[in-house]
């Protein structure tokens, strides 16, 4: 499966979830530290902006949307944001958003070259992540390479679901092998993927491997494993919980589900995954991808949600991060301005 990691964050990138949005959120005032735990270093991909409408799963990306016979790349809404039009905006856009919420630190996902290039214009910022380029004896040694030589400290973001892979396919089980001996954490995606074109290219992504029940037979092979589901396996809310009951060991992130699903959908699920009692388990994560301006709306839907106190709060934007990393009491302190 040669290029596999190629081929699907190349879906994933051009992947839209859109829709009215709240205004553009201003630097938050209480600025304590954030680690955001889903942060992509991409390519512009297409010819002009993009523009996304935050909070509203309508297809309003005309290109996808079957009522529409417009190829614009523009949604119907009044308030959308854009992505920007070249390769440095991009970058620069996200690690001026990044440091402008306070963000401490971001786990970083990408081809090394890019990761690097990101690294360098922003020291000190990004936790290195990557995946195996291929499913091969080859691809995993290079991984591991990677690993050693810390350009990969976490193994994100994990697409098998792109590929219609779950993530028990047996393809994945050298891979899960080798994130347990190393003891590095994945990230995995299990959630929504972009609204299906029958005019546009095929995807291998199937809605049914969203279910986070397809990690168990993975957790009891490799119960050292460190975990986290990107998007929370979004929607399947009671599959998800249903799992961290029985494995401690595992994490969610709240993926790009905290700023461009509906407020009122999102918010239920995250209730309910704190009612639950794991609110110690849920990773901030901003899933930015072309929308760097979504890292503020973020951080705003969370500090904004009526149900969470502040201590809930503060857990899922850093505390919860710092322990699943095991971030040293003096990187904390550090980042914490002390």
């Amino acid at each position: 499966m040669a290029e596999w990691r190629s081929r699907w964050q190349s879906a994933l990138f051009t992947a839209l979830i859109l829709s009215p949005a709240p205004a553009v959120a201003k630097q938050d005032s209480a600025q304590q530290p954030v680690i955001d735990m889903h942060v992509h270093a991409g390519r512009v991909r297409w010819a002009e902006p993009v523009a996304v409408c935050p909070g509203d799963q309508r297809i309003t990306y005309p290109a996808l949307d079957p009522k529409s016979q417009s190829a614009s790349l523009q949604p119907r809404c009044a308030r959308p944001i854009l992505s920007p039009a070249t390769n440095a905006a991009l970058k620069n856009d996200t690690i001026a958003e990044l440091r402008r919420h306070n963000v401490r630190r971001a786990v970083l996902a990408g081809t090394p070259e890019l990761v690097g290039d990101w690294q360098a214009a922003a020291p000190g910022l990004f936790i290195p992540a990557s995946v195996p380029a291929e499913l091969s004896a080859q691809g995993l040694e290079k991984l591991r390479e990677l690993n050693e030589t810390r350009g990969a400290a976490v193994f994100a973001e994990l697409g098998a679901q792109y590929l219609g892979l779950g993530a028990d396919d047996p393809q994945l089980a050298a891979f899960w092998a080798l994130a347990e001996k190393l003891d590095v954490p994945v990230g995995i995606h299990l959630g929504e993927g972009m609204p299906l074109d029958p005019r546009g290219p095929a995807t291998r992504y199937r809605s049914a491997l969203t279910s986070p029940f397809q990690l168990e037979p993975v957790l009891r092979k490799h119960p050292r494993l460190r975990i986290y589901i990107m998007h929370y396996g979004s929607p399947l809310v009671d599959e998800t919980i249903a799992m961290l009951f029985t494995y401690p060991s595992l994490h969610v992130d709240v993926g790009a589900n905290v700023w461009n699903m509906p407020r009122a959908q999102f918010y239920d699920h995250l209730r309910r995954l704190v009612e639950a009692g794991f609110s110690e388990r849920i990773l901030f994560g901003s899933d930015q991808t072309a929308w760097p301006q979504g890292i503020g709306l973020a951080i705003r839907t969370i500090n904004e949600a009526p149900f969470l106190s502040a201590e809930q709060k503060r857990d899922i934007l850093y505390n919860n991060a710092a322990r699943f990393l095991r971030l040293s009491p003096a990187e904390i302190a550090k980042d914490h301005g002390r």
